[in-house]
């Protein structure tokens, strides 16, 4: 089994998104720094999130990985294990894929609730 190699590792969309090269993080009404950090309940949002994340980006690649073996096996016993394999594979897939979706939802939520109680609204 295979880890992703996707690129994506310790990017930081925030940082890619900010216009014109500014911090959001950093960013404040008053020029000062540090004024917009997360908070804590936010942090832990944005965790999980990534965690989910990664997660599914390391069912897809073990997956693809798995179906490419399943193409080459002319063992039908080795064959048989890669479809259970595919199976648990699709099953964790599904169930994290609908974990995130509820996770980006509070995580939103998470993110107006900061920035309104910051006064950026």
């Amino acid at each position: 089994m295979t880890s992703s190699t996707n690129g994506h590792a310790g990017t930081s969309p925030m940082h890619e998104f900010a216009p014109s090269g500014h911090d959001l993080e950093s960013e404040s009404d008053g020029g000062e720094t540090g004024d917009l950090l997360p908070t804590p309940e936010l942090r832990k949002y944005l965790a999980e999130i990534k965690g989910q994340a990664q997660f599914l980006l390391y069912l897809a690649d073990q997956i693809e990985e798995s179906l490419g073996q399943l193409a080459q096996e002319n063992d039908p016993c080795h064959g048989a294990f890669l479809c259970k394999v595919l199976a648990m594979y699709s099953t964790h897939l599904e169930t994290k894929h609908q974990g995130l979706g509820e996770k980006i939802a509070e995580t939103c939520q998470e993110v107006y609730v900061t920035v309104r109680g910051r006064g950026h609204v």
